[in-house]
């Protein structure tokens, strides 16, 4: 003991993160597919990392997709083919399906997001154009309709007048001619005149098969207006979606005598205001552009068509789809062992459903951050935030790499009885960083003291990086018997696993050194015997037997030394006796002594710290036992080299010196 103060001083600096070849997704499949049973679909799906990922499919419920004869392929390249096929060979557990894309390297795994897949039988169609009149100087909708079957994937590429080609289909606001409807099956022409009255028809083409289609012609007739009538509005382009980025023409149309004038409106701080010529939008009677549509521009448009004998209103929604954005933050984290991580994960697009997989397996609950508390071996590898909803979703990753890691053991031996003679190995592995080495212990005592030649110890690294290490006895012997521990050591920590070994053979007591226990801590006292079978174990002080009531040290069920916790008094010389059940014993006694554990006095950082300024700090020990060991972690952790913390150590202080 001493009243000394004991110190220890450092000094700090800045870390930089290593380099990383990020495991991710090349090409990921889509959200949704439609593909055609008379043309099949190739998906791709490609990955980058190091080293090169391994590609496979998976189904929803997580297991490998295989080949169907005939109608699914997974290819080497990583394409999934889904061959074309007669309706009769539908399969809705491979038509109709949600598929994964899986890529996976020693780094780790990632998952694509869900492609829901729709197979659409080929049925024949045609297209029809509706007949229309019109009076001189209003408008004409002529519609472009389509079989029931395949109107969703059927898109209007031309009209045409007497056979004569519309051009562009694409026009200004400006023009006489307006397409509109979300798949351009609308065609309005404005300020119709006598030459209007011609035949028109529309082509289109299915977007899964590729095949084109024209409609039989439609007429057309113009008549010049009598009397007088309030505009009765047509059409109005009533729910439009488009895609953040994209252009959108909303159109309406009335008819009325005289010919009705066209004004757009939109609400804005709770008034209806008009809706002016802008840089993005145009504005000209029936028909409103919006150029590089933003998520602002997702509301109400109201059209109003008037003339002297009334007016009539009807909104046009539009709808700003955006697609989902996702990030995770940081990209690659290096913990230690035992230490916490957080990842955050950020969304861009709107509300989505959140998860996380780590390795292809789901972890975490729906939040956007994700904390990894007590980093061990397990928690390596890669994280993934996906964002879901309805018509979409994204995904993202980051890697969880370890540093320094305290060892983790994952093979041990197990407690066995032999009889004399035969060879025997003792096997552990353990991973960590830096690489562990080993140490076997026999009954507490290193064994590379025991000067015996039938024992040898090897020691290698495996193919998967871990330490594997043997303990080999080339004849097993009576006196070999005891409690082996193998122990498993790097610079981050230290884990240990023992168990006996028992050889049959008359009781024995190995001689051991002082036993040197810590005040305050739970311990247990094995008594290094050998022999088997035993049949009694007893604990003696003073010439007393130690039983389970008789007092604070404590002989446990298989014959241990118990105190708990370890106190001053404790300090003493025991012995141990081992009987046989043919009444053979030995007995040994055992010195034991109780060692007082350093206290640490407080020690604080000034609070005026400012950057590139220096501090010494004092750790200071006011009791315990000498010798005194001193050793400084920041958040937990041992301090790396690169925050510059410079300490000095004595016998009875150590100093930390720090740059900020």
């Amino acid at each position: 003991m001493f009243a000394d103060a004991v110190i220890s001083v450092i000094v700090l600096a800045a870390f930089v993160a290593p380099s990383s070849s990020q495991l991710m997704f090349l090409m990921e499949p889509p959200p949704r597919l439609s593909f055609s049973n008379s043309t099949g679909a190739r998906v791709s799906c490609a990955a980058h990392g190091t080293p090169a990922p391994i590609i496979s499919w998976m189904s929803e419920d997580g297991s490998p997709v295989g080949d169907v004869p005939g109608l699914r392929e997974a290819l080497p390249n990583g394409t999934l083919w889904l061959s074309p096929f007669p309706a009769e060979q539908y399969r809705s557990d491979v038509h109709a399906s949600v598929y994964r894309c899986r890529a996976a390297s020693t780094v780790g795994i990632i998952l694509s997001r869900d492609m829901r897949l729709e197979a659409v039988m080929d049925t024949p169609w045609e297209l029809k154009v509706q007949s229309s009149h019109a009076m001189a100087g209003g408008a004409a909708i002529l519609t472009c309709t389509s079989s029931a079957a395949v109107k969703h994937h059927v898109i209007v590429t031309r009209w045409f007048q007497d056979g004569v080609v519309l051009a562009p289909l694409a026009v200004e606001a400006e023009g006489r001619y307006i397409i509109g409807g979300g798949r351009n099956d609308i065609l309005v022409v404005r300020d119709a005149r006598p030459g209007d009255a011609s035949s028109y028809s529309c082509e289109a083409e299915h977007s899964l098969t590729g095949e084109k289609r024209k409609s039989p012609p439609s007429i057309l007739t113009v008549s010049h207006s009598t009397g007088s009538m309030a505009p009765r509005m047509l059409m109005v382009s009533e729910d439009e979606v488009v895609l953040q980025g994209g252009d959108i023409r909303l159109v309406c149309c009335a008819i009325g005598t005289p010919p009705p004038t066209y004004s757009w409106f939109r609400y804005t701080n709770g008034r209806l205001s008009p809706v002016s010529n802008s840089i993005r939008i145009s504005v000209s009677d029936q028909v409103l552009i919006i150029r590089r549509a933003q998520i602002s521009d997702s509301g109400t448009w109201t059209c109003r068509a008037h003339n002297q004998y009334g007016e009539q209103r009807k909104d046009a929604r539009l709808r700003v789809r955006v697609r989902l954005v996702v990030s995770v933050h940081p990209q690659l984290q290096v913990a230690n062992s035992g230490s916490s991580v957080v990842f955050n994960c950020s969304v861009e697009g709107g509300d989505a459903r959140v998860r996380w997989l780590h390795d292809g397996v789901p972890v975490g609950g729906g939040e956007k951050v994700l904390r990894v508390h007590g980093v061990v071996r397990a928690h390596r590898g890669i994280y993934q935030c996906f964002a879901e909803r309805d018509l979409d979703s994204a995904q993202a990753a980051a890697e969880l790499r370890l540093g320094d890691t305290a060892p983790e053991l994952h093979y041990t031996f197990i407690e066995q009885a032999l009889h004399p003679g035969p060879s025997l190995g003792l096997h552990c592995a353990a991973s960590g960083s830096p690489p562990p080495r080993f140490t076997w212990l026999l009954d507490g005592q290193p064994i590379e003291d025991h000067s015996n030649p039938q024992r040898s110890i090897t020691q290698f690294v495996n193919t998967n990086g871990d330490v594997v290490t043997y303990l080999n006895l080339t004849s097993v012997r009576p006196e070999d018997g005891g409690r082996y521990t193998c122990r498993a050591h790097n610079t981050r920590g230290s884990v240990d696993h023992s168990t006996r070994l028992n050889v049959y053979g008359p009781p024995s007591i190995r001689s051991i050194g002082p036993v040197r226990v810590v005040a305050g801590v739970n311990t247990t006292v094995y008594c290094p015997y050998s022999g088997f079978p035993i049949s009694e174990i007893r604990w003696q002080r003073g010439g007393m037997d130690l039983t389970s009531s008789s007092g604070r040290a404590l002989t446990g069920a298989s014959g241990d030394l118990l105190l708990w916790p370890a106190e001053p008094a404790d300090a003493a010389v025991y012995s141990c006796r081992v009987t046989s059940p043919s009444g053979q014993y030995a007995q040994k006694d055992i010195q034991i002594f109780v060692r007082n554990p350093p206290k640490i006095a407080g020690f604080n950082f000034p609070t005026d710290l400012v950057e590139g300024s220096s501090i010494q700090v004092l750790c200071g020990i006011t009791s315990g036992d000498k010798p005194v060991y001193f050793a400084w972690l920041k958040d937990g952790q041992h301090i790396p080299p690169s925050l510059q913390v410079y300490r000095y150590n004595c016998i009875l202080y150590s100093i930390i010196l720090c740059n900020f």
